[in-house]
């Protein structure tokens, strides 16, 4: 990709998984449809062209021993009557012949050939020489008297609803892939949002385990994450109340030995570190009970421990 293309690119590309399925798909699908479309719209213009030609033969090739059959004077009158919606016929050798046919049209001018008969010639000529745009057919009658079609090209080459009906089709492709990538990544979000409320509660309830096998594997991976998660911090907390509950006796003990001391500054420094412990140690202890998650009973025995008086 050209490196003035790829900012453009990048900024078109959707940042996120929705975004870009729904684009890998949508684009694919088209792809493929327009494809499709090209193809058989390709496919009826050749099959038109064929059947088109043959009829065309036919019908002059009517029309060209009808002229022969009227007098040259009659023949006026009927050109208008002879003539079809895409050919005309002129009394006249107006027109450049064509030098070189190409081969599609080669297989025409020799089908018209066949059809009207050895008695007659045909040959491809412009009538707006060097442009080229204007084409016909010159012939001679049994007589010798040149006649020209002056041949004009359908404007239309496909039906005018085609396209709208293509719109339309790309319009439900568009709607049944907003729909699959919709469902495909609804499991996704649902898996975020278990994530996100992961850190604050790790009791909440586990993730279903269904869906399609990349999904419950996820989910299963995600619960049994929850799971240890738990345990460990559960493991932590009933170490923490067990130090807490435990430092609460030799705290005590020393206050009581402080009392004693005869150095009243000592005694008041050595109080005011105790009772900066016994505090660490209630929050400790607050922080276990708050914190009671274990699945374990032994955790809810040291915490209930914890709670007790020394």
């Amino acid at each position: 990709m050209s490196a003035c293309f790829r900012p453009v690119a990048w900024r078109l590309w959707p940042d996120s998984l929705f975004g870009r399925l729904a684009m890998i798909l949508f684009s694919g699908l088209v792809v493929a449809h327009v494809l499709a479309f090209v193809l058989i719209a390709l496919d009826r213009i050749a099959i038109e062209d064929e059947l088109g030609s043959k009829y065309a033969a036919a019908d002059i090739a009517e029309a060209v021993a009808f002229l022969d059959y009227l007098k040259p004077e009659e023949r006026p009158a009927w050109l208008d009557r002879l003539s079809r919606r895409h050919w005309r016929y002129i009394l006249s050798d107006e027109g450049e012949l064509e030098a070189e046919t190409p081969k599609r049209r080669q297989a025409n001018i020799a089908r018209l050939r066949a059809a009207l008969g050895p008695d007659h010639d045909a040959n491809f000529v412009y009538f707006d020489p060097p442009q080229r745009l204007r084409r016909g057919i010159r012939m001679h009658l049994k007589d010798g008297s040149p006649v020209t079609i002056a041949v004009f090209p359908p404007k239309e080459i496909i039906s005018p609803w085609l396209p709208a009906a293509l719109a339309l089709q790309l319009c439900i492709i568009a709607f049944f892939v907003w729909v699959a990538v919709k469902l495909a990544t609804q499991p996704l979000a649902r898996l975020e949002r278990a994530a996100n409320g992961l850190g604050s509660d790790l009791r909440g309830e586990p993730l279903p385990e269904d869906g399609p096998k990349e999904v419950a594997r996820t989910a299963a991976a995600l619960n049994a994450m929850q799971r240890r998660i738990a345990e460990q911090v559960a493991e932590r907390i009933q170490i923490l109340a067990a130090i807490s509950h435990d430092l609460q006796t030799p705290i005590t003990r020393m206050r009581l030995r402080a009392d004693f001391l005869g150095d009243s500054d000592a005694r008041e420094k050595l109080q005011g570190d105790l009772q900066e412990m016994q505090t660490l140690v209630k929050q400790g202890l607050a922080l276990a009970r708050e914190c009671d998650i274990g699945p374990s009973d032994s955790m809810h025995v040291v915490v209930e421990a914890s709670r007790e008086p020394s």
